[in-house]
């Protein structure tokens, strides 16, 4: 095996630029995937969230990436190639493989680009944009929606709280000012029956779109763009599946204008 010694320290500092320059969101990545196994410690999901990895370093038996915090420090992780490398050619390779390892293992899909080369084709480009941001409901339609399920949640909790009781002023405004059908007992009855198929639907929505966009996408699992569009599909449900997938049609057309 070659000996560290024999890395052209050229080729090395090329290495080192690119993958810094086109490659950090495949550091974060691998790092995500490869750096709670030893020698490298576990991530934490703050700074998978919220910094972007640097390699610092690499040898033909590991590479070393720095994830700079918010107070300018950084923590540094070592993440080995198994088996070392049989040469200083083999590190494109070895990144490629661990980069689609790592893709695939958080299920992001593979754009089929070579770390060290670039992506391939405008058509990978598009596939591969990551969303880091959120939109808000719109109006009219998207608050309408939203607004009305967060009152039927209100309205359940105020039920269970005994806030409709009989004779209190909540009860009142149902039998007459809105003069509910059936009354209070109509009104009662249909939000507590309602509530499971609710809960249900829109926690599975909330799954699938976890599985089916943000993941698919890079939206780095805990961060707080993540709890918004979350928190999002959990109370309206499909308008937030329609907001997300205009933020990724924005982001390939910027990216498809800008010929990346």
């Amino acid at each position: 095996m070659s000996t560290n010694d024999e890395i052209p320290p050229a080729q090395k500092a090329r290495t080192i630029a690119h993958m810094n320059k086109d490659h950090r969101r495949d550091m974060r990545h691998i790092l995500q995937h490869f750096g709670s196994a030893p020698p490298a410690p576990p991530l934490p999901a703050d700074d998978a969230a919220d910094s972007e990895p640097l390699m610092v370093d690499i040898t033909l038996t590991h590479f070393t990436i720095a994830l700079p915090h918010f107070n300018n420090n950084a923590t540094e992780y070592s993440i080995a190639f198994t088996p070392p490398l049989a040469s200083w050619d083999e590190r494109r390779s070895r990144l490629v493989e661990m980069t689609r390892a790592a893709r695939a293992a958080l299920g992001i899909p593979d754009p089929d680009s070579n770390p060290e080369e670039g992506n391939a084709g405008t058509n990978g480009a598009n596939q591969s944009v990551v969303v880091n941001e959120y939109m808000p409901p719109r109006i009219p339609l998207d608050i309408t929606i939203f607004s009305g399920v967060l009152f039927y949640y209100a309205c359940f909790t105020a039920v269970q709280l005994g806030y409709f009781a009989p004779g209190t002023r909540a009860s009142r405004i149902v039998e007459e000012v809105v003069r509910f059908p059936y009354g209070l007992a109509g009104f009662t009855w249909l939000v507590r029956t309602i509530f499971v198929p609710v809960l249900a639907i829109h926690v599975a929505e909330t799954w699938w779109l976890e599985r089916s966009r943000l993941r698919r996408f890079g939206v780095p699992r805990g961060s707080k763009v993540w709890w918004l569009w979350l928190g999002s599909v959990f109370i309206e449900g499909g308008m937030a599946f329609r907001r997300f997938d205009l933020v990724v049609d924005r982001l390939r057309g910027e990216k498809a204008r800008k010929g990346l």
